[in-house]
């Protein structure tokens, strides 16, 4: 554990929560941010809204698991290995899929929200492919599953809610339904919230001094994570069928090879 001041975004957090849509995007977007949180004595809850079961897998022995039941325990198992690689010696690291125990709006059973599944759209961003289940992620009301997020944080009661931006980061449905009712979540809550800006250009439009006096002014927040690199790429590794790691680069099941920055920004939602 570092004695560093954690300051993001003017505040100085004890307890922050992060929205994601499936297992490997924890660490895809936010793995840096979380293991540097987590060691700096801050205390990290994770919302995940599906089980991913809908993806693809990466060619190699795990393939005869898709589109099978057993990749739901399997990409549940990564989750947890990825979890506990970026929560390092920190016991602070915790995490809940939506419609469980802890995130589930009182009154209601239990509930596994589905992965929406997608296709890829003309102008390279992800986009619903019309085959989703009633029950999946992205069909389910809106105001259910606010009202489930809205359960989660007010159990957590974090300091700052990370999520994605307005078009879920890169499009998947499941995303956008996270960031829409995570947002929504948040203001019933009054909870600041802050997203994940992903695009390389988009982000590299934020120049500004990091330290913390300096950060408390702006409603951005930019770092190198150099530090916390190594537990990133250990954490992706563990999403085995999902990725293969490769050097600083992660190579997804339909081919696509994707660079890992140590940098990541978020921006406040006014």
């Amino acid at each position: 554990m570092t004695s560093e001041p954690v300051v993001l975004l003017g505040i100085r957090p004890t307890r922050v929560a992060f929205l994601h849509a499936h297992p490997d995007d924890e660490t895809l977007a936010t793995g840096h941010l979380i293991a540097w949180l987590t060691e700096s004595g801050c205390e990290v809850h994770i919302v995940t809204g599906s089980r991913g079961e809908r993806g693809e897998v990466v060619p190699g022995p795990l393939s005869a698991l898709e589109g099978t039941p057993a990749l739901v325990d399997e990409r549940e198992r990564e989750l947890e290995r990825a979890l506990t690689a970026l929560a390092g010696d920190s016991a602070a690291l915790h995490h809940v899929f939506l419609g469980a125990s802890g995130a589930r709006a009182g009154g209601l059973p239990a509930r596994r929200y589905l992965d929406s599944g997608m296709r890829w759209g003309a102008d390279g961003f992800a986009e619903a492919d019309g085959t989703a289940d009633a029950r999946s992620l992205s069909l389910a009301p809106l105001d259910e599953v606010t009202a489930d997020l809205v359960a989660a944080l007010d159990r957590i009661r974090p300091d700052l809610v990370v999520g994605y931006d307005e078009r879920g980061g890169y499009g998947h449905p499941d995303h956008v339904r996270m960031r829409e009712a995570g947002f929504a979540a948040a203001r019933r809550l009054e909870l600041p919230f802050a997203e994940v800006v992903e695009s390389p250009a988009e982000a590299e439009a934020f120049h500004f001094d990091a330290a913390p006096a300096a950060a408390a002014q702006t409603h951005v927040f930019r770092r190198d994570f150099a530090a916390q690199h190594p537990r990133v790429m250990a954490a992706l590794g563990a999403h085995q069928s999902q990725l293969r790691v490769d050097g600083d680069d992660v190579v997804h099941s339909g081919g696509q090879r994707q660079h890992v920055p140590s940098v990541e920004t978020l921006r406040l939602v006014r």
